[in-house]
């Protein structure tokens, strides 16, 4: 994650100007989720009908028994893509940016969740005993160990231009840690494979969770006000779910200058988990800042609650470019 996100935010990939936008497999938790440690590596692939050549990327993500998650640099072709280690401290309520080359280390408050006991000796995610419209059940599978169900999701959706779009989202979620830990997504371009390659449930090295010793330390500047009417995630407040993601695809000028970067958008979701108030905060220009709000303004959510009732909250969505053939 590049810089802090005072607000609850969501990861979206632009994979290589395919079309094929999802956000990653396992995305960091504000909740803490307790007694189900583990230590695994996600591996990516991309390949690309157009004859680019087929990409790789592999990260390594951690959680110890009381919830602190641990996001490594993600490593693209055997190449570390950045030296930035993310700690997700739900314990503290803190998130902890290291950089591993500068040897620093910059800490801000987080907005903590509730705590979630998870019993992996039982299978607590068990597949819908019927497909919802668009969706075929893939019965059951060993991954990495794992065991998990499939569900494919096949939907039309139609571009600005008015051409057809068909997404495609295979995916497959453990029945006893309740997260993917698999998904495929297709698309006239190509395919995006996400897969936990390998699983270990052993306590990680507690050291890992904390700012070693010889790191220059420093607090992040103080969270903006929030928007008039809105509340801050966290505590009694459950953050929006996506029911609908808008799809980021590149502009031209920028696939073909093959411009690698993040675009971080600002947003509210209201009452009835619409996306208001879209806006650029930290933008790379060439026609992606303007791809990127299109995409944020077709998202749906279920609006997040307190206390039963629907409540509009800010959020931010950090959707990452990346083309094929750039190191």
């Amino acid at each position: 994650m590049n810089g802090f996100r005072w607000m609850w935010f969501l990861g979206l990939l632009a994979c290589c100007g395919s079309g094929l936008a999802q956000g990653i497999l396992i995305p960091a938790s504000w909740n803490a989720v307790q007694g189900a440690p583990f230590t695994l590596t996600v591996e990516t692939h991309w390949d690309r009908i157009s004859g680019e050549g087929p990409r790789q990327g592999i990260q390594r993500i951690l959680r110890d028994s009381a919830g602190r998650q641990r996001y490594e640099a993600p490593m693209l072709d055997g190449a570390p893509r950045s030296s930035t280690v993310g700690i997700y401290d739900v314990v503290a309520g803190k998130y902890i940016k290291l950089d591993m080359d500068a040897k620093t280390a910059e800490v801000a408050p987080m907005s903590l969740g509730r705590a979630v006991v998870l019993d992996v000796s039982t299978a607590t995610s068990l597949p819908p005993s019927i497909a919802e419209d668009g969706q075929t059940l893939l019965g059951t599978r060993e991954i990495a160990g794992l065991e998990a169900w499939g569900q494919r999701t096949v939907k039309t959706t139609t571009r600005r231009d008015g051409t057809a779009v068909v997404q495609d989202r295979e995916l497959w979620t453990s029945t006893h840690y309740r997260m993917g830990v698999m998904q495929i997504l297709r698309s006239d371009k190509g395919k995006m494979t996400q897969t936990v390659a390998s699983f270990s449930s052993a306590e990680p090295d507690p050291t890992l969770f904390r700012i070693p010793a010889d790191f220059a330390v420093s607090d992040a500047p103080p969270p903006p006000p929030p928007a008039p009417g809105t509340v801050r995630i966290g505590g009694k407040v459950s953050a929006p779910v996506v029911l609908k993601a808008g799809q980021a695809e590149f502009s031209e000028w920028a696939r073909q200058a093959k411009v690698n970067g993040d675009v971080l958008v600002h947003l509210i979701v209201d009452e009835q988990g619409m996306p208001r108030d879209v806006k650029v905060v930290r933008g790379i220009g060439m026609g992606l800042d303007e791809k990127a709000v299109y995409a944020v303004k077709q998202y749906r959510f279920k609006p997040a609650m307190r206390d039963g009732a629907p409540v509009k909250v800010e959020m931010q969505i950090d959707i990452v470019f990346q083309v094929f053939g750039t190191p």
